[in-house]
């Protein structure tokens, strides 16, 4: 005969800790004014009776979810991984959970997401440039706080917490600048974003300013695979360059593999490499890629306080946040001449 397992509930807690059901409620509410003997006893009765507070039902009571919604690109490329651990444990420590939202590609080749409303999320943290502005005009219609991480949608009128990449870019034509360098070229992935126009602008202008020359352009595929074709037809030319920033450490990459095993080149005495986003695979011995690191760390710090700020305040206060971005120098770079 098959048993009917019964449902403990607040009230079971309740009179098993001797307090009462509305007292057991607000222990499990982040910042409620419960003494700790009280909070004790509770959780000993909770856990006795194996209780699992019913979170979705609080939010119904308070009006509050308590989960912060994270519109990421993907997780594939290692640091959206790293900055999803982040922000996550960021949240946690202020009584937020993070619920990762999916994204699609519609027949059009847009990026979207599902109607954000169905999720009920207190508000949403957004690492992806190459969303449609679908989603910042349904948190606003919604009523939705949202804060773009480390990346910008122009036009919407979310806040947003970015590396400072004008500056790197800047650094980028200095080093090379120091390091004897008199013909550069950014490499560009093939998607148009607001970071890497500010990367690309401030390297091509300091850079001008500081030889009188404007570096080459190229764009490629961000994806390293389809990026090849491209990064072989230019680096098989004429007027190839001294050296090369790249938008990401996939193009860095991808240009080092190209330059070595299929036009013989010798990194760094025939081409000079900086990438950007320190991944994992720079520091590995084919690569020691010398790289700009963004400080995630802080960049996940600053966004969830943001969030967080306008959920509990109801703050929609328009702020833009540059943090500085740091370059790591490894080996496919000369010693500058300081």
């Amino acid at each position: 005969m098959n048993s009917v397992k019964q449902t403990i509930t607040s009230k079971d807690v309740a009179k098993l800790a001797g307090v009462s059901q509305s007292t057991v409620s607000r222990v499990f509410i982040a910042g409620s004014a419960v003494s700790e003997k009280t909070k004790t006893k509770v959780y000993e009765a909770a856990k006795a009776l194996n209780y699992r507070p019913n979170a979705f039902a609080r939010s119904l009571t308070t009006n509050e979810s308590k989960l912060i919604g994270l519109v990421f690109p993907d997780a594939d490329y290692p640091i959206h991984m790293k900055t999803l651990q982040l922000i996550s444990s960021e949240l946690q420590q202020l009584g937020y959970s993070a619920v990762l939202i999916p994204w699609m590609v519609d027949d059009n080749d847009q990026h979207s997401i599902p109607n954000i409303f169905q999720y009920r999320v207190d508000g949403v943290i957004a690492a992806s440039a190459t969303l449609n502005r679908s989603l910042y005009d349904e948190c606003e219609k919604f009523n939705i706080p949202i804060v773009q991480y480390a990346r910008v949608v122009e036009g919407t009128k979310s806040s947003y917490v970015i590396s400072d990449n004008y500056s790197a870019g800047q650094m980028a034509a200095q080093y090379f600048y120091q390091s004897g360098v008199n013909s550069a070229a950014y490499l560009t992935g093939n998607v148009p974003t607001f970071t890497n126009d500010e990367r690309e602008q401030g390297f091509c202008s300091e850079f001008k300013a500081l030889t009188g020359h404007l570096p080459i352009v190229i764009e490629a595929n961000y994806d390293y695979c389809h990026s090849i074709k491209d990064i072989r037809q230019f680096l098989k030319q004429d007027n190839r360059p001294e050296a090369i920033f790249c938008a990401t450490d996939n193009l860095a990459m991808a240009v080092m593999d190209v330059a070595r095993f299929e036009c013989n080149l010798t990194i760094p005495e025939d081409l000079q490499v900086i990438g950007f986003d320190n991944i994992p695979q720079t520091e590995w011995l084919s690569y020691q890629l010398t790289t700009f690191k963004q400080d995630f760390k802080r960049l996940a710090q600053e966004a969830v306080k943001i969030i967080v700020d306008q959920v509990q305040h109801d703050n929609n206060s328009f702020i833009k946040l540059m943090i500085p971005a740091s370059l790591v120098e490894r080996k496919t770079t000369k010693i500058r001449c300081v």
